[in-house]
């Protein structure tokens, strides 16, 4: 098999695609706290990681989307003081809680895509509340204002169709010819 089969191969599955949208992911999760910090907005909690899991639920890639929400979760989970599993857990329910309600929803819409990234990120926050009230760990609860979460919810849903439209032409840029 030659290298122009390898990358023709590679172009099909979109690897080169993906393999970012990994990374942006884990670089969001590992680089969180510095840029909000530099940029002296602590306060303001923009998440980019559902953008990206409800862009793949879109496209169809429900297992990859799974995995990058488990995985980034977990990232999460360690390097913050909550409980390990905590996010992945928060990640991956609502995650298969969006793939299960597929059927009646419209992820060509951009406004369902919106709606559905705003409401991610409030039941995340309500997730991670509703255990870390019910499981104490001698750890106090994050103090979290209810209006700062919902403005957050929102500026994160509105993000969501210029990402769409930034991973939309990436993926047809994946798509040039190698030949």
């Amino acid at each position: 098999m030659e290298i122009r089969d390898w990358l023709r191969q590679w172009k099909e599955r979109h690897v080169l695609f993906y393999a970012l949208i990994w990374l942006v992911c884990i670089l969001f999760v590992l680089l969180r706290g510095s840029v909000a910090h530099l940029i002296r907005a602590e306060w303001l909690y923009i998440d980019l990681v559902p953008i990206f899991l409800i862009y793949l639920i879109a496209k169809e890639q429900n297992l990859k989307a799974l995995c990058i929400a488990f995985v980034v979760g977990l990232l999460t989970d360690i390097f913050s003081s909550c409980h390990l599993g905590l996010c992945a857990f928060a990640y991956s329910a609502i995650l298969l809680g969006i793939n299960g309600c597929r059927q009646f929803l419209d992820f060509t819409n951009i406004k369902t895509s919106v709606v559905l990234v705003a409401g991610f990120v409030l039941a995340k926050w309500f997730l991670v509340l509703i255990v870390m009230s019910a499981f104490p760990s001698g750890q106090t609860l994050p103090s979290i204002n209810a209006v700062l979460v919902v403005f957050s919810a929102l500026l994160t849903g509105l993000i969501t169709p210029v990402l769409f439209y930034v991973l939309d032409l990436a993926l047809k840029g994946d798509d040039s010819n190698y030949g």
